[in-house]
């Protein structure tokens, strides 16, 4: 925190020496070249001598929201993504990185509402995935199948796939493999073996090296009282990296 600290005051002492645009100038040239060497910190300490210089540039709360989840520092990202969308609520890519952030810091059901906002504005099988995962996390199982449904009779969810976190690194599989694997796992949760057979049977059809499915169908056949089946956990958003600022 000190050197935190010192560095910010280094920065004003400098930016002092200067006219405010040479000042805003060199900051960002600060800002591109930490962006370039990956120091985040540095990158984030010349955008806020930048909103400093020149606070009617409100596009720099973008670069910062990004900076913030580019470093997995999701409750400075959901902060500052929301103050964003509270003057551009039309902003689908900032609301997917707060949803994104919020679904990071356990906030389901705040996280849940941001992806039902994104499906509706969009209609994407990605986000109504996104949401199904959510119900079921929030033990909606109705909900979440009615959602699977809706995947499963989409023609668009054939041309998609998601990435989904195992307990060493992650998979990508068909999106319509994952959405029988969950559908077979509220089928579980609803005491409704048979039909949870079925689902782990159609997601391994789609995806026969689906670790998921395979692991939750050899489960659900074993004796009674062992390991239920686990639930997928789809890997976050990917969002662009922080944009140039000039």
């Amino acid at each position: 925190m000190k050197k935190l600290t010192s560095l910010v005051l280094l920065g004003f002492i400098c930016i002092g020496l200067l006219s405010a645009q040479d000042a805003f100038d060199v900051q960002s040239r600060v800002y591109k070249t930490a962006l370039k060497n990956y120091d985040l910190q540095a990158a984030t300490i010349a955008l806020y001598n930048m909103q400093a210089l020149k606070p009617e540039r409100t596009d720099l709360n973008d670069s910062l929201a990004l900076l913030y989840f580019a470093g997995e520092r999701y409750a400075q990202a959901y902060i500052i993504g929301e103050e964003i969308l509270k003057t551009n609520p039309k902003r689908n890519d900032i609301l997917e990185l707060v949803a994104v952030s919020k679904q990071n810091l356990g906030l389901i059901k705040e996280a849940l509402a941001d992806y039902e906002k994104l499906y509706s504005n969009e209609k994407s099988v990605y986000y109504l995935y996104q949401t199904a995962t959510l119900q079921y996390q929030l033990k909606r199982y109705g909900e979440c199948v009615a959602s699977i449904d809706q995947i499963l009779a989409s023609a668009d969810a054939d041309k998609q796939k998601v990435t989904i976190r195992l307990q060493q690194g992650s998979q990508e599989v068909a999106m319509k493999a994952a959405a029988y694997n969950v559908k077979g796992i509220c089928a579980v949760e609803l005491n409704q073996d048979e039909a949870a057979r079925q689902n782990f049977m159609k997601a391994i059809e789609l995806a026969p090296d689906f670790v998921l499915a395979k692991g939750n169908l050899e489960s659900l056949n074993k004796k009674k009282g062992e390991a239920k089946p686990v639930t997928p956990t789809p890997k976050t958003t990917t969002t662009p990296a922080p944009k140039k600022t000039n």
